[in-house]
C-alpha cells in the first residue's frame, strides 16, 4: 500500500488532488467521508482542476470541473450536469488507517 495522503490535510467539505504511482488523484471530503478519484473528467479525460484548489462546491455535495463546468455527486462521482451527464469519474480503491490515507 502506498501513502498518498491524510484527512488533516485540508478542510472537510473540500477537495485536493494529490499525485500518485497511479497518476492525478482527486481526494475529497465530505461531512468528514473520504471518496478519491482519478482526476479525469469523463468528457475530455483531461484533469477536473487546472487552475488549481478545490473543485468542491455546495458545502462539498457537487464536484465541479473547471474546465466545461459538468457537475459530479461528490459520494458517487457520478455526472449530472453538463457534457458528461450519465457518466461517472472513476472510483480509485483506497484505506484509510486512522487519518491516513492508502492505495490499496
Amino acid at each position: 500500500m502506498s501513502l498518498i495522503g491524510n484527512t488533516d490535510d485540508w478542510p472537510d467539505n473540500q477537495s485536493m488532488t494529490v499525485d500518485s504511482e497511479r497518476g492525478s488523484l482527486l481526494l475529497v471530503k465530505r461531512a468528514g467521508e473520504v471518496f478519491v478519484y482519478e482526476n479525469r473528467c469523463p468528457h475530455t479525460g483531461d484533469s477536473l482542476d487546472p487552475m488549481g484548489g478545490s473543485v468542491a462546491s455546495g458545502g462539498g455535495l457537487m464536484l465541479r470541473c473547471q474546465r466545461h463546468a459538468a457537475e459530479f455527486i461528490s459520494e458517487s462521482g457520478e455526472c449530472v450536469s453538463g457534457p458528461c451527464q450519465g457518466e461517472q469519474l472513476s472510483v480509485v480503491p483506497f484505506t484509510l488507517a486512522g487519518s491516513d490515507i492508502y492505495l490499496d
